[in-house]
């Protein structure tokens, strides 16, 4: 167990609400994150996982708060490992917060941070709400969203089911693409996956962004192959499973629609993309 250093200290307040902070502080690296998080600390590695700050508050008579405070190395980690898992996202705390059944998350600039407590009860939920508005106030500032979002279409987009990420094991979180890492999303690019809603039809797009076109247009060949995409690739082809696909090279950035409704409202969605990402490139 290592001392935490005075800054740190200090993301912590001294009590909240008649709970009160325990002495004992843990902190994990990402070679040892495994030992409190084992199964998933994966996940939080693949966003850039640097550090993990955890802290208890304790109250004679109610269930122990503990807090987790993952440093996730910059603000766009922090909001994916954020948005990973996100349902109804609201502003109230950080930048963005969810609290459900004694959980309580929250991001705010390259700082993801959890807290529980188990049992719920009304106090701890209040306590709960107090001490993540505090920690989220001397935390260091906001800071911006991944840029990347700003490129999906607006129209039918349902916001909570942006994933944001730069590490192949999620290409496959609502539509699957390959098993390998046919698109090459690394550190070195970024990539966003959303769903719209379109009555009926909840299509899904795919848009990832590269350091370079070489890089780009590789992942275009590699995906053009993987789904029997045409050689000029402006047509959408039906899958297997009933769904129409279109995808688009634009410079940097690869773009792509899942849709099961037909051709048309596939190539019309991805038409949406392909315009935002033109203005980009202006």
């Amino acid at each position: 167990m290592m001392p935490l250093k005075s800054d740190e200290r200090d993301f912590f307040p001294a009590a909240v609400r008649g709970w009160t902070l325990a002495p004992q502080a843990e902190i994990h690296a990402p070679e040892n994150l495994y030992e409190y998080i084992d199964g998933a600390s994966e996940l939080y590695i693949s966003y850039g996982f640097e550090k993990l700050f955890t802290r208890r508050y304790l109250k004679s008579g109610q269930p122990e708060i503990t807090v987790d405070l993952f440093d996730m190395g910059g603000s766009e980690n922090a909001f994916g490992i954020f948005a990973h898992s996100q349902e109804a996202p609201q502003k109230e705390i950080g930048q963005d917060s969810e609290y459900l059944d004694g959980l309580l998350r929250f991001w705010q600039g390259r700082n993801y941070v959890s807290l529980l407590c188990s049992p719920e009860t009304p106090e701890s939920r209040l306590a709960l709400m107090e001490l993540g508005r505090q920690i989220a106030d001397r935390l260091p500032p906001a800071a911006g969203r991944p840029s990347v979002l700003a490129l999906l279409p607006e129209k039918g987009l349902i916001a909570a089911s942006v994933r944001y990420f730069h590490h192949h094991a999620w290409q496959n979180t609502y539509q699957f693409v390959a098993h390998d890492d046919i698109l090459g999303i690394d550190a070195g690019a970024e990539a966003v996956l959303a769903k719209y809603d379109q009555g009926q039809e909840r299509p899904v797009m795919l848009l990832a962004l590269y350091p370079d076109p070489a890089a780009a247009e590789r992942a275009f060949a590699a995906l053009k192959g993987e789904l029997g995409m045409p050689a000029g690739g402006e047509a959408a082809v039906k899958l297997a499973e009933n769904k129409y696909f279109a995808a688009s090279l634009e410079k940097k950035a690869l773009a792509a629609v899942w849709h099961g409704g037909s051709a048309e409202q596939a190539l019309e969605l991805l038409s949406l993309v392909r315009a935002n990402i033109k203005g980009m490139n202006r």
